[in-house]
């Protein structure tokens, strides 16, 4: 009887220790599948944080692509307007170095055909003075000169005082004849008359003149040689 109730108790024993260690056990299986579903929420979680940080690095990235395509799109395009606006510039400088070079040309041309119309004019009024002394006879442009200068001094009363200038005293007379003391008195005379002083005169001759007379005295100067003449005669010719 002892020894069933022994038995009995061995096997009660062994029931509750089976039923502590099942017990024991399950417990630590939960805690275990506890921390597992922690665990793994957890790196759920990480990897949820780890997507949106990839995803935000991603956008980041292709914003940076985006920016950087926009910045070199806008560069070529200022560059782009940049060598435009060069070439208008080339094109603009080129355009006005032309017109410059067709405009100093047209000038270059013009100037040499007034130089040479000056020269022709020269050539012609020295010819003209020329044919004169050679066709006709020293009396004949005599008596034209004694003419020239008596329209000299009757011009001289005409003459506004105002262009004789208070600063001078003595007056240029140039003529390819020697003038006669009469004429020189009236020349004289009238001068002093229109500058309120005494005129003093100093003679020049230049047989180039034909005939007439050069007055100078001051900034004034009356040319009424034959030269002049025939110089005003081209002149009215060439603009007719």
């Amino acid at each position: 009887m002892l020894i069933f109730q022994l038995i009995i108790v061995q096997v009660v024993t062994f029931i509750a220790l089976v039923f502590v260690l099942r017990r024991l056990l399950f417990t630590e299986a939960s805690s275990q599948v506890k921390r597992l579903k922690a665990l793994n929420a957890e790196n759920e979680k990480k990897q949820e944080e780890l997507r949106k940080k990839i995803a935000e690095q991603e956008t980041e990235y292709n914003d940076k692509i985006k920016k950087a395509e926009e910045d070199a799109r806008r560069v070529k395009e200022d560059a782009m307007r940049e060598i435009e606006k060069q070439r208008a510039q080339a094109q603009e400088k080129a355009k006005e170095e032309a017109e410059k070079i067709i405009s100093q040309a047209r000038n270059g041309k013009e100037k040499m055909r007034e130089e040479i119309n000056a020269e022709l004019e020269e050539k012609a009024v020295s010819f003209a003075c020329t044919l004169v002394k050679e066709v006709f006879d020293e009396k004949i442009y005599k008596n034209a000169h004694d003419e020239l200068v008596d329209g000299i001094i009757r011009g001289l009363e005409s003459i506004d005082a105002k262009k004789i200038s208070h600063k001078v005293n003595t007056a240029e007379i140039t003529s390819p004849f020697s003038l006669g003391a009469q004429e020189k008195d009236k020349i004289k005379k009238v001068l002093s008359k229109k500058a309120d002083r005494t005129i003093d005169l100093k003679e020049k001759e230049d047989k180039d003149l034909i005939a007439g007379v050069v007055i100078k005295i001051g900034d004034l100067v009356i040319d009424g040689s034959l030269a002049n003449r025939l110089d005003e005669a081209k002149q009215r010719l060439g603009k007719g």
